[in-house]
């Protein structure tokens, strides 16, 4: 059942989550944001609206399913033989995690960083329904370009895809730097 939700909130299409999310985040802030008035200590308390912090939030929870995933995938092929031996030799649950399993799984949650960083980078629907009065530069781009291409825009697509090729020669070069010579 877990695998179902996962792959569900995976193919669930970007309006949906985007809307979906906006409504909870909505309804979130009408029960919170009158709570937080009655219990606050002055005339002038915290309001929860839509802004930077419901992005974070909106592209946490659509990003989760991704990361856990290929995390989950990686503990799956863990070699369970090193952890009990680990605990034979009388090592910490945080040790054994720490020394034997964190190193095993590092890939996979690098992997899950990445796809999740560039997922919510490139995400402009989420961003969108959820971002209230501020801009993302996915929002930003897309409300420039209605305009016209400007080079500004041009400059900002070059910024990102040489920062992109970048990465790119920077771990191929990790790899063979890697690689044993024979």
């Amino acid at each position: 059942v877990f695998d179902a939700l996962l792959g569900a909130a995976i193919v669930v299409p970007g309006v949906v989550i985007g809307i979906s999310t906006l409504v909870a985040l909505v309804q979130l802030f009408t029960v919170v944001n009158p709570f937080l008035a009655s219990i606050w200590p002055d005339d002038q308390p915290p309001r929860l609206a839509l802004g930077y912090g419901s992005i974070i939030a909106a592209h946490g929870l659509f990003s989760m399913a991704l990361v856990t995933m290929i995390v989950g995938t990686r503990l799956g092929s863990l070699d369970r033989n090193l952890v009990e031996a680990s605990s034979d030799l009388y090592a910490t649950p945080l040790t054994t995690f720490r020394s034997i399993v964190l190193p095993q799984i590092m890939p996979a949650v690098v992997a899950g960083f990445l796809l999740a960083f560039t997922f919510s980078f490139d995400d402009f629907i989420i961003a969108f329904f959820v971002a209230g009065a501020q801009t993302t530069l996915p929002i930003y781009v897309f409300a420039s370009i209605r305009r016209g291409v400007t080079p500004e825009i041009n400059a900002i697509a070059t910024i990102v895809l040489v920062a992109s090729v970048l990465l790119v020669v920077l771990a191929q070069w990790q790899l063979r730097q890697r690689k044993p010579s024979n």
